[in-house]
């Protein structure tokens, strides 16, 4: 297997739902705890990565023993072959380093990062695999973003600064994570709005399915939304540095690509247009704390 034909496989253009919630969460332990653990840091991130990966490479795996005609690389060459065996060897070696790393961050904090990282794998094992994988049912959208939107970012917060988990502490948590929560979802939702046919020709019932393609774009555009109105109230409450208000200025931009996407919902087109909103949300967020730490 070639460099190339690997990173194809394990999906490496889509890692950046779990990269945002890392790189957020980094720099809000500084502003609003003043506590930075690089080391805790970057073992999360080996792990986070690792196992988003490896969910990415078991998910095709299991597509394509379900699915009537599926291919491991999407742009294959004349002689580029990778077998159900390789596979399973690539998504087992990603899950090995995931554990390593995340092991070795629990044992340096607490039985916290033990459940985080237990109810993640379970939920990454359940996502794609199973007699119904959670992707092939209307909740993919909710569980993505909140796996990756709220629990990944409350991991990074937790081992940087290893704050008791009150309720309280939690709903900060969850409504500071929410802008990303939603844009890791509203992945989700592309995904299923371009892929809707083939995924009604192989029986995936996502909520695509249950609420129709219409309703399904409305709803798109509706989430981004939200999110950036749930911003401005939690910078009003103190929640996120008033320097945040100005993550609005990126509020035409985020809708344009998501009227972009609805206008003509094609994987090779227009998908990558849901994957630069959550760019663009990530960045918005790091560059408005990190400017949060100078006022």
């Amino acid at each position: 297997m070639t460099p190339k034909q690997f990173l194809d496989l394990v999906e490496i253009r889509v890692v950046i739902p779990s990269v945002a919630p890392l790189l957020v969460g980094l720099v809000y332990s500084q502003w609003q705890y003043a506590r930075l653990n690089w080391l805790n840091a970057g073992l999360l991130i080996v792990a986070t990565i690792s196992v988003h990966l490896a969910v990415n490479t078991f998910n095709r795996y299991e597509d394509a023993k379900r699915q009537k005609e599926n291919a491991y690389l999407r742009e294959a060459a004349a002689g580029e072959v990778i077998s159900h065996r390789q596979v399973r060897q690539v998504a087992l070696a990603l899950g090995i380093i995931a554990a390593i790393a995340g092991v070795a961050v629990a044992l340096r904090t607490d039985y916290v990062t033990w459940v985080i990282g237990i109810v993640s794998f379970l939920i990454g094992y359940l996502y794609s695999a199973g007699p119904k994988p959670i992707t092939n049912t209307p909740f993919g959208e909710i569980v993505s973003g909140l796996t990756m939107g709220y629990f990944i970012f409350v991991a990074q917060v937790y081992v940087n600064t290893q704050m008791t988990p009150m309720p309280s502490v939690l709903l900060q948590w969850f409504v500071v994570s929410f802008p990303l929560t939603v844009f890791i979802a509203e992945i989700m939702l592309a995904n299923n709005i371009a892929d809707h046919d083939e995924d009604e020709a192989n029986a995936r019932h996502t909520l695509v399915h249950y609420i129709g393609v219409p309703a399904a774009k409305r709803l798109y555009l509706f989430a981004a939304l939200l999110a950036f109105a749930e911003v401005v109230v939690t910078t009003l409450v103190g929640w996120l540095p008033v320097t945040s208000y100005a993550l609005v200025m990126l509020l035409p931009l985020v809708m344009r690509h998501a009227r972009g996407f609805i206008a003509n919902p094609v994987k090779r087109e227009t998908f990558i247009l849901a994957i630069k909103n959550l760019v663009i949300v990530m960045l918005g967020m790091t560059v408005t704390i990190l400017a949060g730490l100078l006022i």
